[in-house]
């Protein structure tokens, strides 16, 4: 009887740290969630998740997202919006492309389980922004300060942007069936730096050179003056123009609305 009783008191005092353990470990349930955010579809994006459970309420995991080289998205509705002729052969001859990677941490607050409810995640983001573009500019022609005539020129450009962005987004986590989730991502917001380099090919004379460095200079001066300054540098030769975008703020704001399946 002694024996029976004191093996009784063993598994009692043994309860209570396989209890705690049990709150902090994963569940023995899937760990691992991939994504798909439906919402960057809208704007001909593709954005893939991946997330990995740490504790029942912190887990890991990262973002990708790519956009195929093509036009503004919605710049059909532009045109019709905004019946502006320049702006018309701007979106005609725009085209883009983006790449990004985002690692970031959650900390979920419901308690409801692994991979449910509110949570708070902070991120890093690194982005990568590839355009061409046409850039007009106005050569005038004068002669002893007498305008003889003026014409519009374009040159094609063609770059590239990085940038590097902190933040915090917040969100919610639903289980939608076994091991199907709906993951809302209701803001993010980050800040951080970009910086860059776009170019174009062009013969240029003398008139054109003085030209399309005075609308640079006009442009410069519009960047720097948008909320979020942009610095650039320029420099114009006979053979085309480059276009230094130096070190400036830059800032985004993340959101999504992604299906995830569970294992």
């Amino acid at each position: 009887m002694t024996k029976q009783l004191f093996i009784a008191i063993l598994v009692a005092l043994a309860l209570p740290p396989i209890e705690a353990v049990a709150q902090t470990l994963p569940s023995t349930e899937g760990q691992n969630i991939v994504k798909f955010n439906v919402l960057p579809l809208l704007g001909g994006k593709f954005a893939f998740e991946y997330e990995r459970l740490l504790t029942d309420r912190i887990s890991v995991g990262a973002a990708l997202s790519l956009r195929p080289k093509k036009g503004i998205p919605f710049g059909s509705t532009v045109k019709d919006i905004v019946d502006d002729e320049e702006l018309n052969d701007l979106i005609d001859n725009f085209k883009s492309s983006n790449f990004s990677i985002t690692p970031e941490a959650r900390f979920y607050v419901s308690k409801r389980g692994p991979f449910r409810g509110f949570y708070v995640a902070p991120y890093v983001k690194y982005a990568s922004y590839n355009a061409t573009l046409p850039f007009d500019f106005d050569v005038d022609i004068d002669d002893a300060n007498t305008d003889i005539y003026s014409r519009t020129e374009t040159i094609p450009l063609n770059g590239s942007i990085q940038s590097f962005t902190a933040g915090l987004s917040l969100g919610t986590h639903f289980k939608l069936s076994k091991n199907i989730y709906l993951d809302w991502r209701i803001i993010g917001p980050g800040y951080g730096s970009a910086k860059g380099k776009v170019s174009g090919k062009m013969a240029l004379d003398s008139d054109e050179q003085a030209s399309l460095r005075e609308s640079l200079d006009e442009l410069k001066v519009d960047l720097e003056d948008l909320p979020v300054g942009i610095k650039i540098e320029s420099e114009v030769r006979p053979d085309g123009a480059d276009i230094n975008v130096l070190r400036s703020p830059w800032a985004g704001i993340r959101t999504g609305l992604s299906i995830g399946y569970r294992f």
